[in-house]
């Protein structure tokens, strides 16, 4: 399972496909998702599912996209700005609310379900019309050699990824990474 802060090399890509979009919303979308992961593990155990509503397509579309847009407008700036060198008034002025910003969150939540499909054991997709039991391994994971294998493919190529984005910036390394180029 890509660990969660290496789903930002898919946002930024897709930022860079696209400057229309808002580079915050889609790192808290990209991220979003496995917000459910301790909450799920916490109420039904280490051994219980951990993915469920927000790792699904219908989760990605309403709750997901919805409670990211919330966390990018009212918490992404405050915390950007806090623990890096970004200045307050510019993250805000990106993270106002607009269709793009929605867009980008949705876009951001799709990604990071997709990615998580290519290389979990359980993902569940198409919850609710699955059940748990009924879900199998994504055929991606089949085809990259099974779960543990897909799972080091895609992260090596995510921190690659990673380390191409960081080390291509030069000045104003901390704006262009967590608010966008356009700032």
């Amino acid at each position: 399972m890509p660990l969660t802060p290496l789903h930002y090399s898919l946002a930024y890509l897709i930022y860079k496909v696209d400057r229309r979009l808002v580079l915050p919303g889609l790192i808290v979308g990209s991220m979003f998702p496995d917000i459910e992961v301790p909450i799920l593990s916490i109420i039904f155990g280490f051994e219980g599912r951990s993915r469920l509503i927000l790792h699904s397509l219908v989760g990605a579309v309403t709750v997901g996209t919805v409670a990211s847009l919330a966390v990018t407008i009212y918490f992404y700036p405050l915390l950007i700005s806090a623990f890096f060198p970004v200045k307050l008034v510019e993250a805000k002025e990106k993270c106002k609310f607009s269709s793009s910003l929605a867009i980008s969150c949705l876009l951001g939540n799709i990604s990071h379900i997709l990615l998580d499909y290519a290389n979990h054991d359980y993902n569940p997709l198409f919850w609710p019309l699955t059940t748990p039991n009924k879900i199998s391994s994504s055929p991606i994971c089949y085809f990259l050699g099974g779960t543990e294998r897909a799972t080091l493919i895609i992260q090596t190529i995510l921190v690659a990824i990673l380390i191409i984005i960081f080390v291509s910036k030069r000045d104003k390394i901390w704006e262009k990474l967590f608010i966008g180029d356009d700032f």
